[in-house]
């Protein structure tokens, strides 16, 4: 990405911004371990993963730290309906964000293009290996999405 690619549709002065993009500086961060309310390559969790990916293509400026570890509200969702577009679940394409929920608990992940065919998931977990990770979108994850966002800057 340069200064020379900017998109007619994207805010004056912002660079074009693909899916990849956001796969590949998602992908930077792998490895890197999880921290609650971590917005660094020492340590990062799933919200601070995607505003730290954001921050660095230019999306967003935005940044929150008014969440609990186990975050059990309907913030997540809010927060990504607010800076995002949102998207249905079947038209689901990489460096697109989903919002999940593990009973009570809400998880943000991006969506990765799969090596083997396929979507990803991009994400900083607090499971085991308690790192950022990327493994297939298999159908257990896709069942706990409650929503799916697109930043409008975005390009296909």
């Amino acid at each position: 990405m340069t200064g020379a690619e900017i998109d007619n549709g994207a805010p004056s002065g912002a660079l074009s911004v693909s899916g990849a993009d956001i796969c590949t500086a998602a992908r930077a961060w792998i490895g890197t371990r999880w921290e609650h309310q971590g917005r660094s390559r020492e340590g990062v969790d799933c919200a601070g993963l995607i505003l730290k990916v954001a921050h660095e293509l230019g999306l967003t400026e935005f940044d929150t730290a008014d969440y609990a570890p186990q975050a059990t509200d309907e913030t997540m969702l809010a927060l990504c309906r607010e800076h995002m577009q949102a998207v249905d679940l079947a038209d689901l394409r990489p460096g697109d964000v989903v919002v999940m929920a593990f009973d009570a608990n809400r998880h943000l992940a991006f969506v990765g293009d799969y090596l083997y065919g396929g979507l990803s998931l991009i994400h900083a977990y607090s499971q085991a290996p308690r790192r950022v990770v990327e493994h297939r979108f298999a159908d257990d994850w896709v069942a706990r999405v409650r929503g799916c966002f697109r930043f409008p800057e975005v390009i296909e």
